[in-house]
């Protein structure tokens, strides 16, 4: 007990070999009746050698050889193996080992963990999916009041995320942004009667699947997305410019980055430059006004009827020069005026902390994924226990429990008769209860930056 620590197992002998350990033992407790009767007279029936796995022990796997007894019950006649109290259930190795298992694999990959346990990479991949499986059953996230639907690039493909805005956490990762997907898992939520706005940037799929599974709630384009369109407008302007420019006279990639800073920001270096770009090429600085006009918009505090006449006001006083440049912006405002006009309705519930994480989260992700499948990677992100700290809350309500009492004897005619109290009496208790809202994306940044999922 003192080398391996398990209370169930005695060891014999250990053995040094140049892969692993391997350490022989016999089991402490033996079975005192027949688990299919309950008849207390046993005798062995026969004996197999078995091989458990273990704990890492001195750098090396460790693996237990023991004789497991097989019994026979004297009145049923059925056999049965010994039970083994340390063994996990499922599989060939220790609790422990398992859950040593499942805690290396949330940050490491499975090919490290294969290596450390002397296990196959598949064997560890089942381990940490029935992992997984435990923990969405331990952890059910409350729906949120104020949904976000967003996309982020991860392992190859672009996947749907959605998170609770007003609790700035990832609330669930889709494996894809396609309707069915999304539709699927909206259709899955728990009281989908929570969700009172659902905010997403301007994809047709996710608008058409919240208007059908959660036709209450109100669908919001928040201002991020829709000033993004402008600056990718932008953008635009700047690569039709260049690309009539010869080579010596264009202006150096790095230098956009000038354009995409708002006036307020820029250096008075920067403002010269702008100027003198603006002089050079006339477009230049009208789209750059435009953008920056457009932004402007976002910044007044203006309600959706003062919102809506001067989004319409800055279409038509677009130079016709540079409208071509615009048109994907003024084409995301005649498809989706109303959701955008939302925001200025709603622009409160959409924290500028909010925006700035998930565009944070969705930029250090890009990286991750290397050796992982999609489930590995949603799982390491959605179930990591330091990132669900700070939006766990622990709720504290009062139950009322009936308190049991002994019969009260009486005499009745010369007769002792037994009668329970007429009265039920109760006691009032106090429940804990744990409230998930999912990973913090704060902190789940945080943990990108450090390596935790390398």
């Amino acid at each position: 007990m003192s080398l391996l620590n398990l209370q169930s197992f005695h060891v014999l002998s250990q053995q040094e070999h140049e892969s692993h350990l391997e350490i022989t033992v016999e089991n402490l407790f033996k079975p005192q009746a027949c688990p299919h009767c309950g008849f207390t007279q046993l005798y062995s029936h026969d004996k197999t050698e078995q091989i458990f796995f273990d704990m890492p022990m001195q750098g090396k796997p460790l693996v237990l050889k023991t004789q497991r007894v097989r019994y026979k019950c004297r009145s049923c006649g059925k056999t049965f193996r010994e039970p083994l109290a340390d063994i996990d259930g499922k599989r060939l190795m220790t609790t422990r080992l398992k859950e040593y298992i499942q805690k290396r694999s949330m940050s490491d990959t499975f090919a490290v963990v294969a290596r450390e346990t002397g296990l196959d990479e598949k064997t560890i991949r089942h381990v940490f999916d029935d992992y997984v499986a435990e923990k969405s059953k331990e952890m059910p996230f409350e729906t949120p009041r104020v949904l976000g639907i967003d996309e982020l690039k991860l392992v190859g493909s672009y996947r749907c995320i959605l998170t609770n805005i007003e609790k700035c956490s990832v609330f669930d990762m889709l494996p894809s942004r396609k309707k069915a997907d999304v539709m699927k898992h909206l259709k899955s939520l728990k009281n989908p009667e929570k969700v009172e706005i659902v905010t997403m940037d301007m994809w047709l799929p996710y608008r058409d699947t919240v208007k059908q599974i959660l036709p209450d709630a109100v669908i919001v384009i928040d201002k991020f997305h829709i000033v993004a369109t402008a600056s990718k407008c932008l953008e635009k302007a700047c690569k039709g410019i260049r690309s009539q420019l010869e080579k010596k006279e264009r202006i150096k990639k790095n230098d956009r980055f000038v354009l995409l800073k708002r006036r307020h920001s820029l250096t008075d270096k920067e403002v010269i430059k702008l100027q003198q770009w603006s002089a050079r090429f006339p477009d230049l600085g009208l789209a750059y006004d435009a953008k920056e006009a457009f932004y402007c918009l976002f910044d007044q505090g203006l309600d959706s009827k003062a919102a809506e006449q001067a989004l319409i006001d800055w279409q038509r006083g677009l130079s016709p020069q540079i409208a071509h440049y615009f048109e994907a912006l003024t084409t995301a405002l005649s498809n989706w005026m109303p959701e955008i006009l939302n925001g200025f309705v709603f622009d409160y519930e959409i924290t500028n902390a909010y925006t700035e994480s998930i565009n944070r989260y969705a930029k250090d992700v890009q990286r991750m994924g290397r050796g992982y499948s999609f489930n590995v990677v949603r799982a390491k992100m959605l179930y990591n226990a330091e990132a669900n700290k700070p939006t766990t809350s622990t709720i504290r309500k009062k139950k009322r429990k009936p308190i049991e009492e002994a019969p009260v004897f009486y005499l009745m005619l010369d007769n002792l008769t037994g009668s329970a109290s007429q009265k039920q009496k109760y006691r009032t208790e106090i429940i804990e209860e744990k409230r998930y809202y999912g990973a913090h994306i704060p902190t789940l940044c945080e943990l990108l930056e450090k390596g935790e999922f390398d």
